[in-house]
């Protein structure tokens, strides 16, 4: 009896195992797919960059945040695509296939966008950041005022903006991050069992998703499902932790360009204070505040993208 209990057990674990394995599977199957068929390489004369596009108009440039690439800049600037603009996104060193070079810091990345921005034959051309894309977004704005026609900063990681900022933002431990994204299968098994923590880590208070529309909810679903696979991106997130430092220097008043940023109150990250102390620093910076949406904005796309939109045709460059 016992045996044939134990027996039954086994099979059990056999059938479950199974199925576990063939769900991972086809999700970390379509991911792939999909990182691959919706970009391309172009070689600069600072190294390969991968990147993609989407819509008609004007180029806009977007920089990605933390456990992002191409397809995440793509999905998360998409809204402004109905306006008229064409997004140019990139993805950023050590991120999908844009290898990570010896000096990756925000200075060189900064001046790897002006080789991309050269190998696309663009001479100037607004810039789009979010979350840790502020600190090269910012380093382009200082050192590259003639490239780059005006910055809206959504969402800004501090950087070398506001270290201090930083105290109260949610942040998860280096080691957990390495292990988290060396292997697909862990950050899968989360998402599948454990809903909260990924709500952590894209910094969405777990008390706003009751509150959110259905539509609000796919997006957040559909962000969170877009960090995987998460292997690809793993230099690109432990890269990071080298841009939030104090060694880089970010002299806002020297800013010239014109400047707009996005923040919420409720975002984990503690992006709000960053978004004021810059506005603050910045000669005739803009700032727009929102109570609630998170880390990821969710819900607010009716009043975020006209906003951008609007600021980024007041400071159309003069020529494509």
């Amino acid at each position: 009896m016992v045996k044939s209990i134990i027996f039954l057990i086994g099979i059990i674990v056999v059938v479950v195992s199974s199925l576990v394995y063939i769900s991972y599977r086809n999700d970390i199957r379509k991911a792939y797919g999909r990182i691959a068929a919706g970009s391309k390489m172009i070689h600069t004369d600072c190294g390969p960059i991968e990147y993609a596009m989407l819509g008609e108009g004007p180029p806009v440039l977007v920089l990605h945040g933390t456990s992002g690439g191409w397809d995440q800049g793509i999905g998360a600037a998409r809204g402004l695509v109905p306006h008229g603009f064409q997004l140019i996104a990139p993805s950023r060193f050590g991120y999908l296939r844009t290898p990570l070079p010896p000096d990756p810091l925000p200075p060189a990345e900064a001046n790897t966008w002006i080789c991309f921005l050269d190998a696309l034959n663009l001479e100037r051309v607004p810039i789009i950041s979010y979350s840790a894309g502020a600190a090269p977004a910012m380093q382009l704005a200082l050192r590259h005022p003639d490239r780059i026609s005006a910055a809206v900063f959504i969402v800004p990681g501090s950087g070398g903006i506001c270290p201090e900022c930083f105290e109260g933002a949610t942040k998860p431990p280096r080691r957990l991050l390495d292990t988290l994204y060396r292997f697909d299968f862990p950050m899968w098994a989360i998402m599948k069992l454990a809903p909260k923590f990924t709500y952590t880590l894209v910094a969405v208070p777990s008390s706003l998703v009751p509150t959110l529309s259905p539509e609000a909810r796919a997006e957040l679903n559909e962000s969170i499902q877009s960090m995987l696979p998460v292997r690809p991106r793993r230099l690109g997130v432990l890269n990071e932790g080298n841009t939030q430092g104090t060694q880089i220097q970010y002299p806002l008043e020297q800013v010239t360009i014109p400047t707009l940023f996005i923040s919420l109150a409720d975002d984990l990250y503690n992006t709000l204070p960053v978004a004021q102390k810059a506005a603050r620093g910045i000669p005739g910076a803009k700032l727009i505040e929102f109570p609630t949406g998170g880390h990821l904005l969710l819900g607010r796309g009716d009043e975020l993208w006209p906003a951008v939109a609007d600021f980024l045709k007041e400071n159309e460059p003069e020529s494509p």
